[in-house]
């Protein structure tokens, strides 16, 4: 959501409890939030009844102007392709959900979801430390070991953790190989629903894409070898977004003109 003034801090909210935690957030701040305009990007999944909640909470807390806007067209705002007559697919790989909508004039005309996303790999290379290696690591560490595939830092990566039969500290290793096995299921979600959205898409739309490519956004977007297993297995080109998991709140900021964001998602 973006504010014509600044009191809001960059934030992103679980939709479960996206009243809760706004009420809170804006607890002691409704003075300085009245009068105060608003852009909220809300999931393009979003319900009426919940966006209605949104913009209450925001009226509530003082803000008597809401604009909501869906996730993926604030994307689009940002990623600088919305306004276009041509159509452009935009691929959103976030922490526990995975989108991709297809844009034309600033309104998304398809979407599809599948609630698994980035997220899904820490717990996945955590499964698949402890069943190969006998190694037990935590999430943290599983993470950093994602990022150093995606940042190919090397064949072999070091993995610190706790042996799983006798309990000591130990230091063990996963190649990149191997992670990239198990983010395939990831891939292969992606490319399902880009595939989903093409279909369900007008084919003049489809041949923009095939033009201008695939978008990818969000912070799952530089997953190791995701783009280029896309290109691969659609046979298009794939491109990801400078500004990957700040996208939509960069278009909430185009769309609003001013003022910090508080992006729900």
């Amino acid at each position: 959501m973006t504010l014509s003034r600044p009191s809001a801090a960059i934030t992103r909210i679980a939709a479960a409890t996206i009243p809760e935690r706004l009420s809170a957030g804006f607890a002691g701040r409704s003075r300085r939030l009245r009068g105060a305009q608003a852009v909220v990007c809300v999931p393009d999944h979003a319900t009426s009844l919940e966006r209605h909640v949104l913009r209450q909470v925001c009226k509530d807390a003082g803000i008597n102007q809401v604009r909501s806007v869906p996730h993926s067209v604030a994307a689009a705002v940002g990623a600088g392709v919305s306004g276009s007559p041509a159509g452009a697919l935009l691929v959103d790989i976030g922490e526990h959900r995975t989108s991709a909508s297809m844009i034309a004039l600033g309104t998304a005309l398809v979407t599809r979801t599948v609630k698994r996303g980035a997220g899904s790999v820490d717990t996945w290379l955590m499964r698949h430390a402890r069943e190969e290696h006998a190694l037990t690591i935590g999430a943290r560490v599983a993470e950093e070991a994602k990022l150093a595939a995606a940042l190919e830092t090397g064949a072999r990566l070091p993995v610190r953790g706790q042996d799983r039969d006798e309990g000591l500290p130990r230091v063990g290793e996963l190649t990149v190989a191997e992670i990239r096995t198990v983010l395939r299921p990831v891939y292969e979600d992606v490319a399902r629903l880009v595939t989903a959205v093409l279909d369900a898409s007008p084919p003049e739309l489809v041949d923009d894409v095939f033009e201008r490519g695939v978008l990818l956004h969000g912070g799952g977007a530089r997953l190791y070898g995701l783009d280029a297993h896309l290109r691969q297995e659609l046979s298009m080109p794939v491109h990801l977004v400078e500004s990957g998991a700040d996208t939509a709140v960069e278009g909430a900021w185009l769309l609003a003109a001013e003022g910090p964001v508080l992006e729900l998602a």
